[in-house]
């Protein structure tokens, strides 16, 4: 394998999912009896798991509590959103998929490192026909730090794969923390200023390269090819 591309899913591969948010606030009243909890400050790229603990946290919940209902409180999250995802429509991204069909056809695996937790994550993108480009990645389920998604998506793809040069993979996302976790692991980083990050606060995260968003393929081919 020599190349290896990575992808952000919220705001990077599409748009339109406001209601996750608010499927996971529904699973904090069914599980914990929060209602209309405070909200955390930036949570662009934070993982599920870490919303709802932080979340709770601030609701001064103790550790056992928050961990005694975490299992359930993910279920719940994922049915709440799986009903209210029948009647909203998602978009995808200008340019995403013909750069994910020309990945394809130059045979370049792509994974997701995604703060979505794993159920929901594959839910958004079958609904938009974009879950046959990807079959692993790194999920918000299961930890906390957005570099420990990087290493999943990477451990993920070597049982397949086999090993691959650091340098050789490249992680596209729309947040600084994509690119604060990408640094970390020390893979390259491709910031798209197609959220809520303009291209100066991705610059100033680090990114190795910085894009407006992923229209251009041959631009973005370039980057991961040469």
């Amino acid at each position: 394998m020599d190349k290896l591309v990575l992808f952000d899913i919220d705001k990077t591969l599409l748009v339109g999912s406001t209601f996750h948010y608010a499927a996971l606030t529904e699973a904090l009243s069914q599980v914990y009896g929060i209602k209309n909890p405070s909200s955390i400050p930036n949570m662009q790229g934070m993982t599920d798991l870490k919303i709802i603990c932080t979340t709770l946290a601030l609701e001064k919940l103790d550790l056992d509590t928050i961990k005694s209902g975490l299992d359930e409180c993910m279920d719940l999250m994922y049915l709440n959103f799986k009903v209210a995802l029948q009647n909203k429509d998602l978009i995808v991204l200008d340019g995403v998929r013909l750069l994910l069909e020309n990945l394809q056809r130059l045979e370049i695996p792509m994974g997701l490192v995604t703060g979505n937790m794993e159920a929901i994550a594959w839910l958004k993108l079958e609904k938009v026909g974009l879950k046959k480009y990807f079959q692993f990645g790194g999920f918000g389920d299961r930890v906390m730090k957005r570099s420990s998604l990087v290493k999943d998506a990477i451990a993920e793809s070597e049982k397949n794969l086999g090993k691959i040069n650091y340098e050789n993979i490249f992680l596209i996302g729309d947040t600084s923390r994509d690119i604060l976790g990408g640094q970390k692991v020390g893979v390259k980083t491709i910031g798209v200023a197609t959220g809520d990050f303009s291209n100066h606060e991705l610059i100033l995260a680090g990114a190795d390269f910085i894009l407006d968003d992923l229209k251009d393929t041959k631009t973005v081919l370039d980057i991961i090819l040469n």
